[in-house]
């Protein structure tokens, strides 16, 4: 199970070392919609996720969304951010992180998956050979399936991240 170990592991998208990804020569970079960038209840992406957004494109990266939600879903975010999206992902197959990494132009060793699930994002990130981002989850409101799977992944990180 240490193949699901993310690279890295931290609060918020707004903590992750944007600018260390750069210098290792990570280029694209594909997130996740929901409990990551937003609430499951929230319709457009808040104005400090348009902001966030905004920078990372000025630095130069080509950004993606990835999601196993719907189309509608999709583009209530990806059209205000005007980036790239994908619906109906279908993560952890590789599928969608493929899909995504040619939309963006750019291979596996320098993409980035960010997320909220280690067995969805992070393991989509790690079939493909990307770099993996895990961060908290946004809110406590999930599906009932999710809240089963965070309750394996819960003890997986405490594995993963217990200090001796």
């Amino acid at each position: 199970m240490g193949k699901l170990k993310p690279d890295y592991y931290l609060d918020t998208v707004f903590q992750i070392p944007y600018e260390e990804l750069w210098k290792n020569k990570i280029r694209g970079l594909i997130f996740d919609i929901d409990n990551t960038i937003a609430p499951y209840e929230e319709a457009e992406p808040s104005a400090k996720v348009t902001s966030l957004f905004a920078r990372l494109k000025r630095m130069g990266f080509q950004i993606c969304l990835l999601t196993n939600n719907t189309n509608k879903r999709l583009e209530c975010f990806s059209k205000p951010l005007e980036i790239y999206g994908i619906a109906n992902a279908l993560k952890p197959s590789r599928r969608g992180m493929k899909k995504a990494m040619k939309l963006m132009g750019t291979k596996a060793a320098h993409t980035a998956i960010v997320g909220d699930q280690l067995f969805t994002d992070v393991w989509a990130g790690k079939n493909t050979g990307a770099m993996t981002v895990l961060v908290k989850p946004i809110a406590d409101k999930d599906f009932v399936t999710v809240r089963l799977k965070r309750l394996l992944e819960g003890r997986l990180l405490k594995r993963y991240y217990a200090t001796p």
